[in-house]
């Protein structure tokens, strides 16, 4: 996971299900959780979004609601964020149990009793997620319109490595016919990057073009003087976006760490099974 200066603290904090229906012992929960941060002085998460409440399995896994059309966003970035790029910080069996938990709730009926199959749950829940958080970043760009620059960055960046970690991981496991759910359980400790390389490495291809697409995303977004730039934008900035020297030097940049992922990902037809390719794209 890399970190640098400007980064914020995205944490998820996991109770029991008990504690976390009882909203005073919740809230102090979360509440203490940050006071003990506090020395570190890292910056709150936003009062609305996904990490601005405690979760539990319970939470993450009902069946009733996994899937549901009306199911809350913010209870499926944080069952998504689990399997994309966390770490546990403490009680490292508890973070196994309910990762096992999220995966089985995607896996049950399915993949679990016919491991030829693919992750179609997982796979539409994903995109879901991911496809989500694209149309909430568009949402920004019109209400939060001055921070679009830094965001639409971190877009296609930071998040789509985020998101084709997982995708590219569930695209190897389409050669798994034995068991698809211990074989995904084993590589879900790895970071997005880890991931990539990974498969890049597991079909024979040199990860490097790739990582070097994304430390330059990481040394130049490290800068304030980047980050002042991009977070400054003017009224009516959009249509002169590529006048913001910082902006196009990553919008360009993006365009070869996006363009080498697609490439990747379409070179494996006829190794990968057609039925994954079938999934994700129709």
């Amino acid at each position: 996971m890399e970190y640098g200066d400007a980064s914020d603290c995205d944490l998820l904090v996991v109770l029991t299900d008990a504690a976390r229906q009882n909203p005073a012992i919740a809230n102090d929960a979360y509440a203490r959780v940050w006071a003990a941060l506090e020395p570190l002085d890292l910056e709150l998460p936003k009062a609305t979004g996904t990490f601005s409440s405690p979760t539990s399995e319970q939470h993450l896994c009902d069946k009733r609601n996994v899937g549901a059309p009306d199911e809350d966003l913010r209870v499926l970035a944080k069952r998504l964020l689990l399997l994309l790029e966390t770490q546990p910080v403490y009680n490292d069996d508890e973070y196994e149990k309910l990762i096992t938990g999220v995966v089985n709730s995607y896996a049950e009926g399915y993949v679990d009793r016919k491991p030829t199959k693919e992750w179609v749950f997982l796979l539409n829940d994903l995109i879901r997620y991911f496809r989500s958080l694209c149309v909430n970043y568009q949402w920004d760009f019109r209400t939060e319109h001055m921070k679009w620059p830094l965001r639409n960055t971190k877009l296609r960046h930071s998040r789509l490595a985020m998101y084709g970690g997982l995708l590219l991981l569930l695209g190897q496991c389409s050669l798994e016919t034995t068991d698809k759910v211990a074989w995904l359980r084993r590589r879900l400790r790895m970071t997005p990057l880890e991931r990539i390389a990974w498969t890049y490495t597991s079909n024979g291809e040199d990860v490097a073009k790739l990582l070097g697409f994304y430390e330059t995303f990481l040394s130049e977004i490290s800068k304030s003087e980047v980050r002042t730039a991009l977070n400054k934008a003017e009224p009516n900035s959009y249509e002169k976006r590529y006048e913001i020297p910082s902006y196009k030097a990553l919008k360009d940049n993006s365009d070869g760490f996006v363009a080498e992922l697609l490439r990747f990902t379409l070179a494996r037809g006829g190794t990968w099974s057609s039925r994954f390719f079938e999934y994700l794209i129709y």
